[in-house]
């Protein structure tokens, strides 16, 4: 019999990677339910639709630019927060809200898994509609002229949809009002006080976004006053959002006690 070293005895959070893979599909199943799924998609639609009517219209003005004003302000303003939002929260707080997360609490695996499958499933789902709606709406103003563009807008879309995501995720572990923390946070401070105090766009997602269109794509989106955070600190400040938001719910989660679920 092989023994149970001293330091792993009495920790049943520690040691068991192997626990995310069935975390993943659980996660999965529960989040990606039609009507949810139906929503979304839906919404995602929304610059797809604008890019149509715009292509169809022809004679707007300059492509890139108006491309960039679907992306910035319909796919990357609206779409892509709300889509993380809606599958952020709702990856582990239906779990919480109706006391299912119990029977994950009382089994052997780290907590921190729990998170960590919310994350990629939740960013996963929410990447591949946004980029897909980002590509599409591109494609129709622009066609294959500005390759480069679409790219840049793919990038921005992936990454905006990864950091809402950890950030939504971590909301919904700390309150069961994160739906509309979220969205305070998406309305407010992204639509309304970034947009009016420059110097708060190096705390804003969506500005990490557009620091990646501007060095993918060649552009600036929305003119030179909107490049607001260049791309190293953008990269920077993204890789300290997914840390401490993956650190943060961790942490809560294994303070989680079974009583506080449902």
């Amino acid at each position: 019999m092989t023994a149970v070293p001293p330091a792993a005895a009495g920790r049943p959070d520690v040691g068991r990677p192997a626990a995310l893979g069935p975390l993943v599909r659980l996660t999965a199943r529960g989040l990606l339910g039609r009507r949810r799924s139906l929503g979304v998609v839906a919404l995602a639609a929304a610059p797809v639709l604008v890019a149509a009517i715009i292509a169809v219209a022809g004679g707007l003005g300059d492509r890139e630019e108006l491309a960039l004003d679907v992306f910035s302000t319909i796919t990357l303003g609206l779409v892509t927060p709300l889509a993380a939002l809606i599958l952020g929260t709702a990856a582990l707080g239906t779990l919480i809200d109706d006391g299912t997360i119990v029977y994950l609490l009382v089994k052997p695996v780290p907590r921190w898994t729990a998170v960590l499958a919310a994350m990629l499933v939740a960013a996963t789902a929410t990447s591949v509609l946004t980029a897909t709606a980002a590509l599409l709406a591109g494609f129709l103003v622009l066609g294959l002229a500005s390759p480069d563009l679409l790219a840049g807008m793919v990038a921005g879309a992936v990454l905006a949809s990864v950091l809402y995501v950890a950030a939504f995720v971590t909301l919904s572990v700390f309150t069961s009002r994160a739906l509309v923390v979220g969205l305070g946070y998406v309305l407010v401070w992204e639509g309304l006080v970034t947009s009016l105090l420059a110097g708060t766009r190096i705390l804003s997602i969506r500005e990490y976004a557009l620091a990646v269109v501007t060095a993918v794509g060649g552009e600036t989106p929305l003119g030179d006053s909107a490049a607001g955070v260049d791309l190293p600190v953008a990269v920077v400040l993204s890789i300290a959002v997914l840390g401490i938001a993956f650190a943060l719910g961790a942490y809560r989660l294994s303070r989680f006690e079974v009583g506080e679920a449902g």
